[in-house]
């Protein structure tokens, strides 16, 4: 089912396509190898390198997360509380009383089965 057309584009680029490859080829291939091995060695850091840069680059950015958070905690919390620790955490005011009420012991059936 082959055209001449296609018979004659197929001779025309197996004429275009080199036979072998250019001397030297192989050696250069190795030297490229060589090279790249190499430059990774050298390029790849130990494990310890590696976590410092991790550290100082994510730390700072937990820090200013955990201040934020604690700010806006602060900020919901700051009129119901005595405390900047107690605003900042933004806990309810809990007493014995509250703690046993049966609400928050048995849910809202207040005690019956």
């Amino acid at each position: 089912m082959n055209s001449k057309r296609d018979d004659g584009l197929e001779r025309i680029v197996r004429d275009a396509a080199p036979a072998r490859f250019r001397t030297g080829f192989v050696e250069r291939v190795n030297a490229r190898l060589a090279n790249e091995r190499a430059r990774s060695l050298r390029i790849t850091p130990d494990f310890t390198a590696v976590l410092e840069r991790q550290f100082l680059r994510i730390v700072p950015i937990l820090a200013a997360a955990s201040l934020i958070l604690g700010l806006y905690s602060w900020w919901g919390g700051r009129t119901t509380s005595d405390s900047v620790l107690d605003a900042t955490l933004n806990l309810p005011r809990v007493s014995i009383a509250t703690a046993y009420e049966p609400e928050l012991l048995y849910g809202d059936a207040g005690g019956e089965y």
